[in-house]
């Protein structure tokens, strides 16, 4: 690989930044505050891909050997900078879903913030709270801040070796690596939707569920409605 290659090697992994990170493509792998660090490292890359085409080649003046540094070579591996690219426009791998889930089923649970935890908001309808949320508030206080109350679970469907299935999200706090899943089973409701697929379950806590507990956190539901995925799948 000679300096020219390689700096067009280092502008084509500059543009691939830009190409998600300006788009939702991102998303699928870190969380959205890197957005802007991501934009400034791609332009960063290729500012310095113009640098490395324009400024002059140490063989422009003949070494003490007498040869000309034209041709001067890079290591062969640094073509393997190209595969992160090469996969993201190629097999475009999706966001983590009920793959991993099932497979972090027995994870730890985080736990409940130290702060006081509000009562839900009175609403005349269900009121809408994320999977991890309610998890916490029906492991605290023996679950008063949802006891008979409608609530709205929004999240993709995962399920388990017994035929149980899940309204689940996944969290992460920088990137894909470090994803966490909280998951809630869905009671009463048999016609379990397409693994994966994007579901807003309404109901109603099932008492004595929950984390840490002899059964999981489960919710009875009345209704299940299918969603479109949001660009960010991640809490």
């Amino acid at each position: 690989m000679t300096r020219t290659t390689q700096a067009l090697v280092v502008g084509f992994l500059g543009a691939v930044l830009l190409r998600l990170s300006l788009g939702d493509g991102y998303l699928r792998y870190v969380t959205d505050w890197m957005k802007w660090p991501l934009v400034a490292t791609g332009v960063v890359l290729l500012g310095l891909t113009v640098w490395m085409l324009l400024r002059p080649a140490p063989g422009d003046i003949e070494d003490h050997d007498g040869h000309d540094g034209h041709g001067h070579k890079v290591p062969a591996m640094t073509w393997l900078a190209l595969l992160p690219g090469v996969i993201v426009f190629v097999a475009s791998p999706p966001s983590l879903g009920a793959y991993l889930a099932e497979r972090r089923a027995g994870d730890p649970v985080a736990a409940a913030p130290d702060a006081e935890i509000l009562p839900l908001p009175a609403s005349d309808g269900p009121v809408d709270v994320e999977v991890a949320e309610f998890m916490w508030r029906a492991g605290v206080e023996d679950g008063a801040t949802i006891k008979d109350r409608d609530v709205r679970l929004t999240g993709f469907v995962s399920t388990d070796e017994n035929g149980n299935w899940y309204v689940t999200r996944i969290a992460i706090a920088c990137c894909a690596a470090d994803a966490s899943a909280s998951r809630v089973r869905v009671e009463d409701y048999d016609d379990a939707p397409e693994r994966d697929s994007w579901v807003a379950v309404t109901g109603r806590w099932v008492e004595g569920t929950a984390p840490g507990g002899k059964s999981e956190t489960a919710i009875e539901a009345s209704s299940v409605e299918p969603r479109e995925a949001p660009a960010n799948t991640y809490q």
